[in-house]
């Protein structure tokens, strides 16, 4: 299965941090967001990967180098936009989309595995927060699809701000992970 990682976003609420470095390069436990992304989705059999880019690519580019394919813009087209950016990538088979800015201790195989043909799976935590990972069947590019929650047994950070960046560093700080 093939992965998009949405790591183009400017990285505003975490000012100073992301002023000359993206958001996705940010490190928690020692390496970048976007490699604790990579790693897990390798971890599970997902390889082919492609990085949606904005905000000081190069960098992104330079620190993962042949890890994933890149998909740069010069203007942010959102979800669904880059989504549909990318249908000549995306369009053969079922994939997911991942924020490049959340860690997760997820189960990607598992969740393949409850996935159902024409819909979008969204994983979610028991509060009804989405856990910024999705499983978008091919019809998405032909048809609605209906969103059918995943709820397992897993935690994710999402690190956007300053206080959800600092709850990420302690748990993947510690042995909880």
């Amino acid at each position: 299965m093939r992965c998009l990682i949405l790591a183009g976003g400017l990285g505003t609420r975490l000012g100073k941090l992301t002023k000359n470095t993206p958001k996705p390069l940010i490190t928690v436990a020692g390496k970048p967001v976007i490699e604790h992304i990579i790693d897990r989705l390798n971890l599970h059999g997902i390889y082919e990967i492609i990085i949606n880019t904005h905000y000081l690519a190069t960098q992104i580019n330079e620190k993962l180098e042949t890890r994933a394919l890149y998909y740069h813009v010069n203007q942010l087209l959102g979800h669904k936009g880059t989504i549909f950016a990318l249908k000549p990538w995306l369009e053969d088979e079922d994939f997911y989309v991942v924020n490049g800015d959340t860690l997760t201790n997820l189960s990607y195989t598992e969740m393949t595995l409850i996935h159902r043909p024409k819909t979008i799976t969204a994983f979610m935590d028991s509060e009804w927060r989405c856990g910024g990972t999705w499983i978008y069947s091919k019809e998405i590019f032909r048809e609605e699809l209906s969103v059918i929650p995943y709820r397992p047994h897993a935690e994710f950070f999402d690190t956007g701000t300053l206080e959800k960046l600092e709850k990420a560093r302690k748990y993947y700080e510690s042995e909880a992970h």
